[in-house]
């Protein structure tokens, strides 16, 4: 609690600490939404990696064998625990497969994710991630944390960092972007349907039907079944570590 109050004072961190504590009064809707995504799941990852492009697959399990051990290693040198990452292999395979200019990706935590695509881009030798996160507020000093995984994999020149949350950071990198459109989309941070909501109309005009979208625990709420019904969407669910993966974008392979 000491670490919860020192930064929930702190000017830049108050408004989006209480706008989150806020948030978990929406109507909750995670059992609805989990018996739907269980119902509607197409693929492992695996299955869905493979049914792609099974050569490249098989291809990138060694290099994320190494990242993953390398990353593993590091986070066992920390006082603190961070928990584990997103599905950083499907991440990966995204990010070699479709070979993106443009990468956006919200919640970054111990860098996971972003180590994968980082790790992807420099084998593409092409492409930039935009980030947008939050400090873990129960930790003391937690800025030190976000992205530790990633850091020696970047530069000014492929990754731009924002840790004011996403209020603000996706302002900032639509700024960056400009007009181009976003090739992939990795959400991974306020899992409110409100805040899925907003997230994509701050993006809308970045965003068109090539964009490959990745919503990670779409069982928490309706968002993404309504989503996907409403823009008649073509879209995958995979099943990762009992929780539930949505994908647009994609043309998807035939399901099992």
């Amino acid at each position: 609690m000491k670490n919860f109050f020192s930064n929930i004072i702190k000017k830049d961190y108050f408004y989006v600490i209480i706008k989150k504590i806020f948030k978990r009064f929406e109507k909750n809707t995670s059992y609805e939404a989990k018996i739907w995504a269980k119902l509607n799941t197409n693929f492992s990852t695996e299955e869905f990696c493979s049914s792609i492009d099974s050569n490249l697959f098989d291809e990138i399990l060694p290099e994320v064998k190494l990242f993953e051990d390398e990353a593993k290693e590091k986070l066992s040198k920390l006082k603190v625990k961070l928990g584990g990452g997103g599905n950083y292999t499907l991440l990966y395979f995204l990010v070699r497969k479709f070979m993106p200019n443009i990468i956006v990706e919200t919640g970054v935590a111990a860098g996971w994710s972003s180590l994968a695509i980082l790790r992807a881009l420099k084998k593409n030798k092409n492409g930039k991630l935009y980030s947008s996160d939050f400090p873990y507020f129960r930790l003391e000093n937690p800025e030190q944390y976000i992205g530790i995984l990633a850091k020696n994999e970047s530069n000014k020149m492929n990754w731009f960092l924002d840790i004011r949350g996403d209020d603000v950071a996706i302002n900032e990198i639509k700024k960056k972007i400009g007009n181009n459109p976003i090739n992939i989309i990795h959400y991974d941070s306020d899992k409110s349907y409100s805040g899925r909501e907003q997230f994509l109309k701050n993006l809308y005009s970045n965003i068109n039907s090539k964009t490959v979208i990745i919503f990670d625990d779409i069982q928490d709420n309706l968002h993404f079944k309504n989503l996907v019904n409403k823009n008649k969407e073509n879209f995958c669910i995979i099943e990762f570590n009992n929780k539930y993966i949505g994908l647009l974008g994609i043309n998807i392979p035939n399901r099992k």
